[in-house]
């Protein structure tokens, strides 16, 4: 059954108020392939797209109108409170006496933003190059979402729960290949914040925001272009990740077709960011508020889980 016609969905549509979503390395690849999904919501009015490297030279509206670019390093407290002050002007409204009231929500938090520097050998990795890795992967979601929760919970008690995604890893689940050590420790420790954030949202806050996490596989992104570049003495594997590139769904390399409906992702090949966006729209509208958090799993969704393919692609 698809997730389209299950009662998760009908639920996710009830809240007609318009609504604001804000993603994490926005700019491109997974990031700007979620925003553009999220874009599609009939009840999200904009979608801010967040990255350190973002300009108004980024072309989002042309992408779509309710695209915004917000230029920002969320790995920084300068950063964070841009973010979050931005977020109040769009939720917040002024009333007649001067006081701040809430009237729409930040309905979803996108965390995607990520990087694998240093990939090298761990003997060789500094003090600063590790803190640097923690701050972007672990640190700048871990506060952004805790920063954000006030304009995520719902407008009053007909509302429905905001939804915090991570975009994880494979790397946070046992060792990494040989050079990807910093970002295999600090998306382990994502992956903990986001149990730590789901239940405590869930036991001690009243879910009122929910959070959620998925593995979205191998993916043709910029930071696939980063591996593919790492020397063969700081990653002996790289190899493995340049022959992926090149049988990249199947189309010799050439990631340049855009795909018209969800398909399971290739194997031995690069998944392209818009089907990994279609899996996020599925749990995003298509799971409810306890199946969203995977409370039960000591793991998380997983984009190659074939047990989930009917309810994400629709000719399975």
């Amino acid at each position: 059954m698809s997730f389209r016609t299950g009662a998760a969905y009908a639920k996710a549509s009830t809240e007609s108020r318009p609504s604001i979503a804000l993603v994490t390395g926005g700019r491109s690849g997974i990031g700007l392939a979620v925003a553009k999904k999220i874009a599609t919501f009939p009840f999200i009015d904009q979608v801010l797209a967040v990255s350190r490297s973002i300009s108004d030279q980024d072309d989002l509206a042309g992408v779509s109108p309710q695209i915004k670019a917000l230029p920002a390093d969320a790995s920084t407290e300068e950063g964070r409170q841009k973010i979050v002050d931005r977020v109040s002007e769009l939720c917040n409204s002024a009333t007649a006496d001067g006081r701040a009231t809430r009237q729409k929500q930040l309905r979803y938090l996108i965390h995607s933003a990520g990087t694998i520097d240093p990939i090298k050998n761990i003997l060789d990795v500094t003090p600063g190059e590790f803190s640097q890795a923690m701050k972007v992967n672990c640190e700048s979601p871990f506060f952004l979402t805790t920063s954000l929760y006030p304009f995520m919970t719902p407008l009053d008690e007909n509302g429905v729960a905001g939804r915090v995604l991570h975009v994880s890893s494979g790397a946070a689940h046992g060792a990494p290949p040989s050079g990807w050590g910093c970002y295999g420790i600090s998306k382990a420790a994502f992956f903990q914040s986001y149990r730590v954030l789901e239940r405590e949202f869930r036991e001690t806050l009243g879910g009122k925001v929910v959070v959620g996490s998925f593995k979205p596989g191998v993916v043709d992104t910029s930071m696939q272009g980063t591996i593919r570049q790492a020397p063969h003495e700081a990653m002996p594997g790289v190899g493995t990740f340049k022959k992926m590139k090149e049988m990249v769904a199947g189309v010799g390399g050439d990631n340049t077709t855009t795909i018209s409906k969800a398909r399971p992702p290739p194997s031995g090949a690069l998944d392209s960011p818009e089907n990994v966006a279609y899996f996020a729209e599925f749990l995003l509208l298509g799971t409810t508020d306890e199946e969203f958090g995977n409370k039960d799993d000591p793991g998380e969704y997983d984009i190659r889980n074939k047990d989930l393919f009917p309810r994400w692609i629709d000719d399975i």
